[in-house]
C-alpha cells in the first residue's frame, strides 16, 4: 500500500466517526412535524400565561415599582403568593374579599412610567421577607403539606395537572413619605391634597400567603392562595386614599369622587387594567362575586375571585368569558 493510499484510508476512518448512529438517525417527516406543531402550541401557551403575567407583573421593572408602591400606599395589594409577622401597631386592616377594575389608557401608564424614571417615590419599602420562587412539587398532597393550604382545589375535568408548583410567602412594609407621595399624585395631574398631613410617616404592613399554582396539559391554569392581608394606622381614611388613587390612574375629580365612595376599601382589590391588553367584566364565578379579563388578541381570558379566605386566578387561553366561568364552577 502507498503513502497517498494509507494517507486516504486514514482519512475515511476520521470521517466514519461523523456517521449517525441509529439513534441519531434522521426522524420520519411526520413525526419531526408533530414535534414542531407540538412545540408551536406550547410556545403559544407559554406566550399568553406570559402576557397575562406580564400584565400582573409588568417587566418593566421602573412601572412595576411605582404602581406597587401606590397600591401600598392606598390600602390594597394583591399578590401571588405571600406571609407576614403581626404588628400590634396596625389597627385598620384590609383583607382581599373581591376584585374591582378600572380601564387606565396608554397616555397615563406613560405619565406613571415617567414618575417612576424621576425617581419619586411615596416612601421607603422594606421587603421583610422575600416571597419565594416558584418550585415544582410532585402532588396536590405534597404541595398541601408545603403550603398549609388544606382546602386546595383542582379541576378534575382536566385531569390530574401537568404540573404543580408551590410558593412561600412574604411581607413587606411602606413608611410613607408625605412629600414624595404628593409629588407623585401631583405629577401625574391629581390633587396632591387629598392625601392627609397625617399620612406622613405612616407604615403599611402588606402580606401575602404561600400559594399553590397548577398547570394542564392544555396550557390552562389555576393559581390559589389565602388572601392577603394589608395593615394600616386606623385614623387612615381608605375612602380618601381610594380617590387619589383614582385621580392617579386617569380619572378626573367628579369621577373618582363619586367611584371611591361606591367601592369598600377595606375589602376591595382595585386592578388597572391598561385600554390595549384586554377588557374586563365582573361576573358571578365559583358562586361568588369576581372579575374576567379577556385578551384584545384573543388569546384567552383569566379569571379572579375571593372564596371562603381563599384568592383564585384562572387562566383559559383560547377561552372566552363563559367558557371560564364553567370551567370555575367544575372546580372541587
Amino acid at each position: 500500500m502507498t503513502q497517498q493510499e494509507k494517507e486516504i484510508r486514514n482519512a475515511l476512518n476520521q470521517l466514519s466517526i461523523l456517521e449517525p448512529t441509529a439513534a441519531e438517525a434522521p426522524h420520519p417527516a411526520g413525526q419531526m412535524l408533530a414535534r414542531v406543531r407540538q412545540e408551536i402550541d406550547r410556545q403559544e401557551e407559554d406566550r399568553l400565561i406570559t402576557r397575562f403575567g406580564r400584565f400582573m407583573m409588568n417587566n418593566n421593572r421602573r412601572y412595576a415599582t411605582v404602581t406597587l408602591l401606590l397600591v401600598l400606599l392606598f390600602g390594597a395589594a394583591f399578590s401571588f403568593p405571600a406571609v407576614r409577622t403581626a404588628a400590634s401597631d396596625f389597627l385598620g386592616m384590609f383583607r382581599v374579599q373581591k376584585f374591582a377594575a378600572i380601564s387606565i389608557s396608554p397616555e397615563q401608564i406613560a405619565i406613571l412610567q415617567r414618575v417612576a424614571e424621576e425617581g419619586l417615590t411615596p416612601g421607603e419599602l422594606e421587603i421583610i421577607e422575600e416571597p419565594g420562587e416558584l418550585v415544582p412539587v410532585e402532588s396536590l398532597a405534597a404541595a398541601q403539606a408545603q403550603t398549609g393550604l388544606t382546602n386546595t382545589r383542582t379541576l378534575p375535568g382536566l385531569g390530574a395537572p401537568a404540573e404543580i408548583w408551590v410558593a412561600d410567602g412574604g411581607n413587606g412594609r411602606l413608611t410613607v413619605d408625605l412629600a414624595g407621595a404628593r409629588a407623585i399624585v401631583a405629577a401625574t395631574g391629581a390633587d396632591p391634597l387629598l392625601l392627609p398631613d397625617s399620612l406622613d410617616g405612616a407604615q403599611v404592613d402588606v402580606t401575602v400567603f404561600a400559594g399553590i399554582q397548577q398547570q394542564w396539559a392544555d396550557g390552562t391554569m389555576l393559581m390559589q392562595t389565602a388572601s392577603p392581608v394589608v395593615e394600616y394606622p386606623d385614623d387612615v381614611d381608605p375612602t380618601v386614599l381610594g380617590e387619589a388613587l383614582l385621580q392617579v390612574l386617569g380619572l378626573n375629580e367628579d369621577e373618582a369622587y363619586r367611584l371611591a365612595r361606591s367601592i369598600d376599601w377595606t375589602s376591595t382589590v382595585l386592578l388597572p387594567i391598561p385600554q390595549d391588553f384586554a377588557s374586563f367584566n365582573e361576573v358571578t364565578v365559583d358562586g361568588v362575586s369576581g372579575l374576567v379579563l379577556n385578551s384584545l388578541s384573543g388569546e384567552g381570558s383569566a379569571s379572579f375571585w375571593q372564596k371562603d379566605g381563599v384568592v383564585y386566578l384562572l387562566l383559559g387561553p383560547g377561552m372566552g368569558t363563559e367558557d371560564l366561568v364553567s370551567l370555575a364552577g367544575t372546580l372541587r
